[in-house]
């Protein structure tokens, strides 16, 4: 048949729509299906995950001093990795007998494998120039994996059979589905000792080496094949190596005069732990080994992982007794108490929703705009979940914020239908022209909110890629509202609306809106005047902001972070840690308490850094009833380890939120000079101690550790035959030991080490009376051929890019910013500057926020061309779009007091609320300035045109303002740290500017506006 042709394009195609609606319900009930099965299959997560950019490069240096560690490891190495280009940067730790560095890719890398290729062919061109008793080089470029569960294995206390027990249990979860991999923790591996008697071996006329020689060519693992008996195969098994400890012990060692003794008669020999001792970790008191658990992220559900984890336990449990297994940290809980809070908010912001839609717009029509949430909202899910999206907090967040705006266009299009039918038009006739009029401005309205969100959905980084589900989880619904809007609803609109009574149409809001439209009319100069007034009133209010890059979480939760001087020895490490969770245990709000000595325990945060093994680092993490308990036990730590520990020094906070940082304000100090840096970095830390909010202030300045030097006579040890590498060799065998050979007897080969009966606990007096062997296998007294001097040497040397620096830490009091931390240690630098040629780099939250900022700043331009785009695409004016922009100004009237009122800081939380919030003042501006249009088309005078454009569209905008707030409530009022910043700055900003969009822009309008926009001119030639 035919169109139509007195139908114009717009209504042709609105007819269509119409003539295939159960089509397109069918559609559309699909589409809801899809993401209700959606909803219930998609990967879950507390946290977003972030690409592996961190990594961790470890080099084993036995035996060798800091300062050669870091001439002969950290400098060679240093230089290779600035080739590197993919790296941001690297920082360096050279200690006694290791160097660490930290590596960290540049944030426009996602595919990272490749960059972490390149990281591994530098330090296979570093290790070329390494010594060649340089040990184990590794990278770790995992470091940013956090287990999903940590299970605390006890009920021995033999730590090598807790680790034979967990390594059983390794086994018997490794096959569960989701699982990525198991990891052992605070277990220790096992060595045979061969503790040498120095007296004995004198009298018996043996050394070390022919002890070493006999060993490896008793313990050898030779084939005996085999022999065919009767058709059948028989293996022979020669008895050619080591079956139990007796075997080694009866090991028969020749003299000199030909006879043997068994090697018991100059060695004890026993089995037990690796040494030196081994990191530590205790569950309420109890030592334990971890197991920690990886999930496959971003395609497993953590709840339900977390249930297949519990039936496997259950299953195995008893064949695990009586050693206990048990929860140390359960993210799954955590990931299902998180959603399980956000979906309680996302609940109740539909219930404030469609309740302030039912007050404002009646049953009906309330009923009509309603149910464009529970459809957007599934919609919306399923199509995420099809583009492999992971419902975590911030992907939630993203549906809540875009709850209050997604209705806007449902809430124009009904009450335009509703305006059409009160007026007498038929019901297809009415959809027709509301869909025709209102498909360009929504549509424009739309693609400026989405506009507004392009710059953090294209931005690179970690702050970015946390906050990321915010942007898609919008646009993605907002786009979704928009097509249901101009579709599905005014299919429903035609159907189920009717013309209301003539005695019905008056309310309360018609009278609110003639007196504003007037007000505008006969006072524009005043309120234009009044707008500048309140918006330099609230640029005034910013010096009383505070800035906060990301607040604290939410976790009942304080980790204490332990530090012990270098050059501490793991065992005293251990006993002031113990010392301190025993007064910690006396607080009756201390419910658990999990210690963690010589490495910081396993990240079960997302925000934690995973620090490298050290023997004098050190964690306790302490379980409080509720978070409010928190705060009375930081501060009773802080002043207990002050007091009662001096040489401990302590960080005490709860968990942060955001790229994790190891401090909010940290400050690296440069200078060539080491002296100089040093008295630099003392001047940095007086000074951060004395400004006002600073706490757990600390640097990581070397003091020194005190080093025993051994100083060979060439002559004296060249007349016995000896030289310097044999007393090097025979000092370490003396107190590490050396590998003679391996014990086979169990799952995984046991080494056997050969060393002095004291070992690492040599004393002084002790270590000068060691015999050295030469060749021959002559003992000679060290004191014979060297001398000793002690002496004072760096226990640590760190390094940033390859340049010498030392850094300044401190956290921050309840209420403080880093930002106040910074201006009052700028300004006590004033007043006593720093040594000339040091320089100061801030790390910590400032580097954390700029970073973020910068990101921001260079894709904004493309949001702001996308803004200008769909904007002149719609008004074809450039006066035009000048005005609607001026309600991004009018914002500001309440988002600067409302931040200061709330005692809320600006971090960016409340910038993702700016972000929003210029999306939605916009919006409001459209559909104002179409209306306006549309009367100057018709003819009216720019006053009446205005007059009756706010008449029209106060209804709508009062409702999208009041939707969006009653939305946002539940998460200002949340118990959460991370949301309320975000809410109270849309919610007072857009109070603010609701009223002055309704006043001010248009006041604007009718001093720069007299007409429509003109058609070209068809100029001639």
């Amino acid at each position: 048949m035919a169109s139509d042709p007195s139908k114009t394009p717009d209504e042709r195609q609105t007819s269509r729509l119409l003539k295939f609606q159960r089509l397109l319900g069918m559609v559309v009930v699909m589409m809801c299906v899809l993401g209700i099965a959606a909803y219930s299959t998609m990967p879950r997560q507390e946290d977003p995950s972030f690409p592996y950019r961190a990594g961790l490069i470890t080099v084993n240096y036995p035996g060798a001093s800091a300062e050669a560690v870091n001439r002969l490891v950290v400098d060679p190495l240093s230089e290779e990795l600035l080739q590197v280009e993919e790296l941001d940067w690297t920082q360096s730790t050279g200690r006694t007998g290791v160097a660490i560095f930290r590596l960290r890719l540049n944030d426009t890398i996602y595919e990272t494998d490749a960059a972490w290729d390149r990281v591994r062919q530098a330090m296979d061109r570093a290790r070329l120039e390494f010594p060649d008793d340089v040990g184990q080089m590794v990278l770790d470029d995992r470091l940013i994996d956090i287990p999903a569960i940590i299970l605390a294995v006890s009920g021995a206390a033999s730590i090598s059979e807790l680790s034979d027990v967990a390594e059983r249990l390794k086994d018997n979860l490794s096959d569960l589905r989701g699982m990525s991999r198991v990891e052992l923790e605070a277990d220790t591996e096992e060595q045979v000792t061969l503790a040498l008697d120095d007296a004995a071996m004198y009298q018996l006329g043996i050394s070390p080496a022919r002890v070493l020689n006999t060993l490896a060519q008793r313990n050898q693992t030779i084939p005996g094949g085999y022999i065919v008996s009767e058709g059948r195969r028989v293996s022979v098994l020669p008895n050619s190596e080591f079956v139990s400890i007796d075997a080694i012990r009866a090991t028969p060692i020749e003299l000199p005069d030909g006879s043997q003794v068994p090697l018991a008669a100059a060695a004890d020999i026993w089995r037990g732990p690796s040494e030196p001792r081994e990191p530590e970790a205790w569950y309420d008191g109890e030592r334990v080994v971890l197991v920690s658990l990886f999930m496959e992220e971003g395609s497993t559900d953590a709840i339900r992982f977390g249930e297949r984890v519990r039936e496997r336990l259950d299953l195995i449990e008893s064949d695990f007794a009586p050693y206990e297994i048990r929860e140390m940290f359960f993210q799954p809980d955590k990931v299902e108490q998180r959603l399980d809070n956000l979906a309680w908010s996302l609940v109740f912001s539909v219930i404030i929703i469609v309740a302030v839609v039912f007050t404002g717009m009646g049953i009906r029509m309330g009923l009509l705009v309603a149910s464009i949430l529970p459809m957007v909202a599934l919609i919306s899910v399923g199509l995420y979940d099809l583009g492999g999206g992971v419902l975590h907090q911030i992907a939630v967040i993203g549906m809540v914020i875009s709850l209050g705006i997604l209705i806007d266009n449902a809430i124009v299009i009904v009450e335009s239908i509703q305006g059409y039918l009160d007026e007498g038009m038929r019901r297809l006739d009415a959809t027709t022209r509301a869909v025709k009029e209102l498909a360009g401005p929504l549509g424009a309205s739309t693609g400026t909110t989405l506009a507004a969100f392009a710059p953090l959905l294209l931005s690179k980084g970690g702050t970015a890629d946390f906050t990321r589900g915010v942007p898609v989880m919008v646009m993605l619904t907002l786009t979704v509202s928009y097509l249901l809007a101009i579709s599905a609803v005014p299919l429903l609109a035609a159907r189920f609306l009717k013309p209301r009574q003539s005695g019905m149409r008056e309310d309360r809001l018609i009278g609110f809106a003639r007196s504003l439209g007037t007000l505008v009319a006969k006072r524009p100069g005043l309120l234009i005047l009044a707008g500048t007034l309140l918006v330099g009133i609230s640029v005034a209010m910013t010096p009383f902001m505070k800035k906060q890059f990301f607040p604290n979480a939410d976790r009942p939760q304080v980790v204490v972070e332990l530090y012990m001087p270098e050059g501490t020895d793991l065992k005293r490490t251990s006993d002031v840690a113990a010392d301190l969770e025993r007064a910690i245990r006396s607080r009756e709000n201390a419910l658990k308490i999990h210690r963690f000595t010589g490495f910081t325990g396993p990240s079960f945060y997302y925000n934690l850094q995973r620090e490298p093994k050290a023997p004098n680092r050190g964690r306790i993490v302490i379980e409080t009833p509720t978070l409010e308990d928190t705060t009375e036990m930081v501060r009773w730590i802080r002043e207990h380890a002050r007091t009662e520990f001096p040489e401990l020094q302590v960080t005490v906070g709860i968990l942060g939120q955001g790229p994790p940082r190891p401090a909010p304000v940290e400050i690296r100090v440069y200078h060539a000079d080491d002296e100089t840096r040093a008295k630099a970095v003392e001047q940095v830390f007086s000074a951060l101690r004395r400004v006002e909010g600073t706490v757990d202030v600390r640097h990581n300045l070397d003091p020194g550790v005190p080093s025993i030097s051994i100083n060979v006579d060439d002559a004296s040890a060249a007349r016995f035959g000896l030289n310097r590498s044999d007393v090097a060799q025979s000092l370490y065998g003396q107190s590490f030991g050396v590998v003679a050979e391996q014990y086979r007897q169990e799952k995984d080969p046991i080494p056997l080490v050969l060393r002095s009966r004291e070992g690492v606990n040599l004393s002084l007096s002790r270590l000068l009376s060691i015999n050295v062997y030469n060749d021959r296998g002559e003992a000679v007294p060290l004191s014979a051929i060297a001398s000793v001097d002690t002496a004072w040497e760096s226990a640590a040397l760190y390094q940033r890019n390859g340049t010498r620096m030392n850094t300044v830490w401190s956290n921050l009091l309840v209420g403080y910013s880093f930002s106040q931390a910074l201006e009052g240690l700028n300004a006590s630098l004033a007043d006593n500057p720093l040594p000339p040629g040091t320089r100061l780099a801030m790390g910590g939250d400032a580097e954390g926020s700029g970073e973020a900022n910068d990101a921001l700043m260079t894709t904004a331009p493309i949001g702001v061309l996308l803004l200008l785009f769909f904007l002149l695409l719609q008004f074809n004016s450039f006066r035009r779009v000048g005005i609607i922009l001026l309600t991004v100004p009018l914002a500001t009237v309440g988002i600067f007091p409302g931040l200061v009122l709330s005692g809320s800081p600006f971090g960016f939380q409340s910038l993702l609320g700016v972000i929003a919030l210029v999306g939605i003042v916009v919006n409001n501006a459209i559909v104002l300035l179409d209306v306006m249009d549309r009367k100057l088309e018709q003819g009216d005078a720019i006053r009446d045109a205005v007059r009756k454009a706010v008449e029209q569209r106060t209804r709508p905008i009062l409702l999208t303002t009041a939707t969006t707030v009653a939305g946002l409530l539940p998460l200002a009022f949340s118990s959460s740290t991370l949301w309320p910043p975000m809410a109270w700055a849309i919610i007072s900003g857009l109070l603010a500017s609701t009223v002055l969009t309704l006043l001010v822009v248009p006041s604007v309008c009718i001093y720069l506006i007299k007409s429509r926009v003109a058609d070209p001119v068809n100029a001639p030639a």
